[in-house]
């Protein structure tokens, strides 16, 4: 069935059936899900007095998150 739709950007048989991709929901809810563990670990390995190379280990997971979640929101705005 032929899409004659003016506005679509892709068409021919290339871009049918190939993998779809994954839900930005999806991607922002681990994130958040990861953010709110590592923050928590963090604590805890703070407060126990673990390794520092397990408590800066947590961190940059930490900021990673924080930073994905940010790049996901700009991106959302366009």
């Amino acid at each position: 069935m032929p899409d004659n739709d003016p506005y679509r950007l892709t068409r021919g048989p290339a871009h049918e059936g190939g993998p779809r991709p994954e839900s930005p929901r999806v991607g922002r809810a681990l994130l958040w899900l990861l953010l709110v563990l590592s923050a928590a670990a963090n604590t805890v390995t703070s407060l126990a007095g673990v390794a520092t190379a397990v408590n800066l280990a947590c961190g940059l997971v930490t900021a990673a998150c924080g930073i994905g979640l940010v790049v996901l929101g700009l991106r959302g705005r366009r």
